[in-house]
């Protein structure tokens, strides 16, 4: 907040509040496909291991 907003006991704008409230819904978004992906087993195994797989002879 600016300094003359806060001198003069100004509350937030609508503005605060709505991109407040963005931010919010995108981290709960954000933390819902997280908690998904953990479920579902996308971060389970090796990362590793596809870049090592391309070069096994029983794959081609």
């Amino acid at each position: 907040m600016c300094p003359n907003c806060v001198l003069n006991k100004a509350g937030l704008g609508a503005a605060y509040y709505g991109a407040f409230t963005i931010c919010i819904i995108f981290a709960l978004v954000a933390l819902a496909l997280y908690i998904w992906g953990k479920k579902s087993g996308e971060f389970t195994g090796d990362p590793e291991e596809a870049k090592y797989s391309m070069f096994d002879e029983k794959n081609s």
